[in-house]
């Protein structure tokens, strides 16, 4: 089959059978087009471009209606025992909602709202292990306003703890070269 030009009405009809299957293939049999000369289109024609885009969205608002619709409602399906079809007493196939699990977490999922990848949290300097105490007070109020979940402040507060390791550790090496130090000039 010979593709014809890519018209405006063409266009229209290859955007408008986009937005109803998702299909780029499907699409552009219905237009009576070929892929390449859609793609080639996109590519230079930035209002064409987003108008693909606009279908793209609509047909997956579509699909994710479905599979809203599938995971809440259920698809009717025939009962099956011993892998036979069960009949009613009215000789019709017995069917039952299905509901997909599955797809509900896969909903879930992509509806889950994105994780902060920062806090904006002013805490005090750490200079020392006293500072500590500054720091949990403005973690805690952090909490109490807001501005960080409970689960962000205790990440915040296990770094003030393992700074203040840190600290205690460089201190008491500090102290043990200095003891050492002493003993080794009483030898002398």
């Amino acid at each position: 089959m010979k593709k014809l030009r890519l018209t405006k009405a063409r266009q229209e009809c290859f955007l408008k059978a986009l937005a109803e299957t998702g299909s780029v293939i499907n699409a552009v049999r219905v237009a009576g087009t070929s892929r390449t000369r859609v793609y080639e289109l996109r590519k230079i024609d930035p209002a064409f471009a987003s108008a693909w885009d606009d279908a793209e969205a609509i047909a997956y608002d579509l699909l994710e209606e479905e599979a809203r619709r599938r995971a809440l409602e259920g698809v009717p399906q025939p009962l099956v025992s011993a892998g036979k079809l069960v009949r009613g007493d009215d000789g019709q196939p017995i069917t039952i909602q299905r509901y997909s699990d599955s797809l509900l977490l896969a909903l879930l999922k992509t509806h889950q709202r994105p994780r902060r990848n920062s806090i904006s949290l002013p805490l005090p300097p750490p200079l020392s292990a006293a500072d500590a105490v500054h720091a949990m007070a403005a973690i805690t109020g952090g909490v109490a306003a807001g501005k960080v979940t409970p689960s962000e402040a205790a990440e915040l507060s296990q770094l003030v703890e393992t700074y203040v390791k840190a600290i205690e550790a460089h201190e008491f090496d500090q102290r043990l070269q200095e003891v050492e130090a002493k003993n080794n000039g009483k030898r002398s």
